[in-house]
């Protein structure tokens, strides 16, 4: 396989870390390669130690490159900042030439730049969704378009979005990939990477909010008329409710994730019938019993806490009414049984949990090392890392007319097989 072909992705999370390894096979994205383990110096989704994080990374790198006899360079990788802003902009530019140039595109690009990038910011990416000329100052109409070179007008205007985070973690990161002798081919925000394997187009045209909730933190990311518009990571996740589960029944944090992995659920009027379950209090060898029902009620108070969080965070940016299409829940929070459930009960809009689209990623049918499914919750993150265009700074939709186009593109930006 030549080494043109390679995608690789690392996912830095606060409990684990992720590499997937990708190469093209007719017109998708094939799996062949991946490792997982415990990552360090990671809090609520900031690295807050670079040598612990990269020697975390680097493990993990190892693992990848022996279980599939392949070496690599380049990764794209996530980042979550709670600082993190997307920008929606609409700078114009004066079109002094009889048509718009590639000069004019800079132009607006670069005042877009300006405008937000302040002292110790970094702006990550800026999204071009579209152009718009000579529009009408008393009708704000004009002609919308996507590539507007060469076209005629007067007045160019943009629609940009754009993706402002801190410029400290963005060093945090990169330092601590290439303490493992890796480069970073792109840094893409977490809760971006988590759409993209899960979303339609009509979703994002109806206005759609993903929810990854991961250990420590929730990326929540609002798409609407077709677009990215809002990005958020919430410094709150699923690890709250296994400290709920401590403190309920005073058990230690193990007890507490195999009670929720074993048992838990997301809704009280699910449960057809209570039981007894055996469990070990903290610094107590006698073996207690709790009710099934028990569990679930403190499970159920968790979560609706988390998700009033999120009701709160999209209120006071004005954006619950527009999301028709409703919530797609991804992340290793997702995983619990009836949290689409719990979430529709709780915002009276469609939940659902997300479901890859294997048309356009899948696993290689020779992976014969897997411990885990890949294609859950879980790994929204690492997936979407693999289906990152940094050509347009856009993901791509599966389009049959498209595919060789697309992973053409990815073919030129990413690599590091050898």
């Amino acid at each position: 396989m030549a080494d043109d072909h390679f995608i690789a992705s690392v996912d830095i999370g606060s409990h684990k870390i992720v590499v997937l390894l990708a190469e093209e096979n007719e017109g998708r994205l094939e799996i062949f390669g991946y490792a997982r383990g415990d990552s360090a110096g990671v809090r609520k989704g900031v690295i807050t130690n670079v040598d612990q994080a990269a020697k975390a990374i680097e493990k993990v790198k190892k693992e990848a490159v022996s279980k599939c006899k392949t070496k690599f360079s380049s990764v794209n990788i996530n980042i979550s900042d709670p600082n993190l802003v997307i920008f929606n902009q609409h700078p114009e530019v004066v079109v002094l030439t009889d048509k718009v140039t590639k000069e004019n595109i800079e132009y607006v690009i670069e005042a877009a730049h300006s405008k937000v990038a302040l002292a110790n910011q970094h702006v990550l990416h800026s999204v071009v969704h579209n152009y718009i000329l000579d529009k009408n100052p008393t009708t704000l109409q004009g002609v919308v378009i996507k590539n507007p070179i060469g076209q005629k007008a007067n007045n160019l205007e943009a629609n940009i979005h754009t993706v402002v985070t801190s410029d400290q973690c963005v060093k945090d990161i990169e330092n601590s990939v290439c303490q493992g002798e890796l480069g970073v081919s792109n840094i893409v925000p977490s809760s971006m990477a988590s759409s993209e394997p899960y979303l339609t187009q009509e979703q994002k045209e109806q206005g759609v909010c993903v929810v990854d909730i991961g250990a420590e933190v929730i990326d929540l990311s609002v798409f609407k008329d077709g677009n990215i518009f809002y990005s958020t990571a919430l410094q709150v996740g699923v690890e709250q409710v296994n400290e709920d589960i401590s403190y309920a029944f005073n058990v230690d944090s193990k007890e507490a994730e195999r009670l929720k992995k074993k048992y838990g659920q997301a809704q009280v009027k699910a449960l057809t019938k209570d039981k007894l379950i055996k469990f070990q209090q903290e610094d107590d060898s006698k073996e207690r019993y709790l009710s099934h029902q028990s569990l679930v009620k403190v499970i159920e108070e968790s979560y609706l806490e988390l998700f009033s969080l999120i009701r709160k965070k999209l209120n006071n940016e004005k954006l619950y009414r527009s999301l028709k299409a409703g919530f797609i829940l991804t992340g290793g929070g997702a995983k619990i049984k009836d949290c689409d459930k719990l979430m529709f009960s709780c915002f009276k809009k469609r939940a659902k949990v997300g479901r890859v689209n294997t048309d356009l990623i899948c696993i290689k049918p020779t992976l014969n090392f897997l411990d885990d499914d890949l294609l859950t919750p879980e790994y929204a993150c690492a997936l979407g890392l693999l289906l990152f265009d940094p050509d347009d700074i856009e993901f791509k939709q599966k389009q049959s007319n498209n595919k060789k186009r697309m992973f053409g593109k990815m073919r030129q930006k990413i690599g590091g097989r050898f």
